[in-house]
């Protein structure tokens, strides 16, 4: 990350994640100015899990879920897992995510209040201001907060 706060937030969380998203983060859209590139070995050196997904979940998510249907493939299939084995909503596990998409249908699954921002997980995990200052808007917990409010009042359907 360009904020270097990998190591500190896989430090202090158990990370879990799936297979898609991994292989997203590893390959992502090199000349998207956004892209960050994450070294392989860093990356799954963090994780404390990395879950397969399979087809059933994904139908058994998107049948009950269909607004589902339309996430990104890393958020689908983080869902399907998610809800293919009852992890969610929990006070012990939660997901950071920065699409909108993944947060409206989050609200729909019941599990807005499961999520948080990269910039409360990598505070907590003691980074500096500096860095947390270096995040962009889509990974601040006020812009999450904006979000959230406006998914629960109707106004981000």
């Amino acid at each position: 990350m360009r904020t270097d706060c990998w190591s500190a937030i896989s430090s202090h969380f158990a990370l879990e994640t799936v297979e898609k998203c991994v292989k997203e983060t590893l390959t992502g859209h090199p000349g998207d100015c956004r892209h960050i590139a994450v070294a392989p070995a860093k990356l799954k050196a963090g994780l404390a899990g990395q879950h397969a997904v399979t087809r059933q979940d994904i139908a058994s998510l998107v049948l009950a879920h269909p607004d589902c249907n339309t996430l990104d493939d890393g958020e689908k299939h983080l869902f399907a897992w998610l809800f293919a084995n009852h992890l969610l909503p929990s006070d012990a596990i939660i997901v950071t995510t920065a699409d909108k998409a993944a947060l409206v249908a989050s609200h729909g699954l019941g599990w807005l209040d499961c999520t948080t921002s990269l910039e409360d997980l990598a505070h907590q995990a003691g980074v500096g201001r500096t860095n947390l200052a270096a995040l962009a808007l889509q990974y601040r917990e006020d812009w999450l907060s904006s979000i959230k409010i406006k998914i629960r009042m109707g106004i981000i359907p």
